[in-house]
């Protein structure tokens, strides 16, 4: 049987646990460094090297801070339909009034008399052209049907194939394709939007035996999605395009602000390099067609009235945000926010994440309070990236109630041995 002066001993050196955990000042409490935090926008960018000067520039975040921003338009008078001396029912020819204009992937078809060899079903190339066998490919972009029959006429006749007395060209619209339109001013997310767009089988019957191919995903525009978008940091009007030693650059910028673009049609063997600016820019922060419409984040919120997190609803739907998301709708999101109030306000949350220019991991702590209190500062409600971690502490008085139920499980048995003993 244990003396009782060594239970007392033990006793003695519990409490003194306890009284360290309590934060007597023999714990260290993390050191969370979060001036750089990757997430916040700041004046000052990250400096990091490159391999290749040629994209090296010397650039500050103040510049950026307005970088891809929407813009808002205000009119006061009506928009003319037509400049001065024109006649908009007689502009046909482009297709502003009246019929509607052909454009890249619309489905058409060709009729002349005896046309042999010519008559058929055709699609308008990326580029808009109308390519027909042995003449040149004819460019039909932004021309009427009966305009384009026009022209089909005149390259005939050019070519010395067909007679102007006997050719007669229809050219007849059999399925209009998907189109993608700039949008900019007073929407909620301004940006290239595509329209018209139809499932795949809708067109398959069709375009079986239609000569002439059209994709939209052989964009530039497409390569920066498929590799997961740009990032915050992206110099978005500076994208290099890399094609058989010659380069160019390409301003992206109108994709994201509703601006018009230039999205160039890729080859294969073309290279597509995003430079970074350093700066963490918070407009390029939203769902686009260049970045990210959500993310997947770890997610851990052990909590005392949910004992785990799937009782503490952490799945799947929980763990995958929209592309934006801050800190305090993430905490949210992991249902650290909410409950009883005097013990769960106090409650921190950590965000983990990986600064993609350093490298390094980083790590930023809030309390519940100051998030909600104050989650119009950047510096306290920080961006969320793909692939961070968030973790839930409880507060201090849930956590004296822990130590305290823990302390009696261990003094309970002791008080038992000792009256047994006495």
């Amino acid at each position: 049987m244990r003396p009782a002066t060594s239970i007392t001993a033990l006793m003695t050196r519990t409490c003194a646990l306890v009284l360290c955990v309590l934060g007597s000042g023999c714990t260290l409490s993390p050191d969370y460094n979060d001036e750089d935090f990757y997430g916040m926008p700041h004046a000052v960018g990250t400096q990091f090297g490159q391999s290749n000067s040629v994209f090296a520039s010397r650039l500050t975040c103040t510049d950026a801070d307005n970088f891809a921003a929407a813009a808002n338009y205000r009119i006061d008078q009506p928009i003319p339909l037509a400049a001065p001396g024109l006649n908009p029912y007689e502009s046909s020819h482009r297709g502003v009034f009246g019929a509607a204009p052909l454009s890249p992937g619309d489905l058409i078809q060709v009729k002349m008399e005896y046309g042999e060899g010519f008559n058929g079903d055709y699609v308008l190339d990326s580029s808009g052209a109308l390519t027909l066998p042995v003449i040149e490919p004819i460019y039909a972009a932004g021309l009427t049907t009966k305009a384009l029959a026009q022209k089909v006429e005149l390259a005939l006749i050019r070519a010395k194939i067909f007679r102007a007395q006997t050719l007669d060209v229809t050219v007849k619209v059999k399925t209009w394709a998907a189109i993608e339109v700039p949008v900019s001013g007073a929407v909620f997310s301004p940006g290239r939007v595509t329209i018209n767009a139809k499932l795949p089988e809708q067109l398959l019957d069709q375009q079986v035996a239609a000569s002439g191919d059209h994709s939209k995903q052989r964009l530039l525009s497409e390569a920066i999605r498929a590799a997961a978008g740009v990032r915050p940091d992206a110099k978005l009007d500076q994208v290099i395009l890399v094609r058989q030693g010659w380069r160019i650059e390409a301003d992206l910028t109108g994709i994201m602000t509703g601006q018009p673009v230039s999205d160039h049609v890729l080859i294969a063997g073309d290279q597509v390099i995003v430079p970074s600016t350093g700066c963490f820019q918070p407009n390029l922060v939203k769902p686009s067609q260049i970045t990210p419409k959500g993310f997947r984040v770890f997610m851990s919120n052990l909590i005392d009235s949910s004992m785990s997190n799937a009782n503490a609803a952490i799945g799947r739907f929980s763990s995958n945000l929209p592309y934006g998301t801050r800190l305090l709708q993430a905490a949210i999101s992991a249902n650290c926010v909410g409950g009883k109030e005097y013990t769960n306000a106090p409650r921190r949350v950590v965000l983990v994440s990986n600064h993609p220019l350093t490298g390094q991991t980083q790590v930023v702590e809030r309390s519940v309070e100051e998030l909600m209190r104050m989650s119009y500062r950047d510096h306290v409600n920080p961006y969320v990236m793909p692939n961070d971690a968030i973790a839930c502490y409880d507060s201090d008085i849930t956590n004296l109630r822990d130590i305290a139920k823990t302390l009696l499980d261990i003094v309970a048995p002791f008080s038992l041995l000792s009256k047994e003993d006495s």
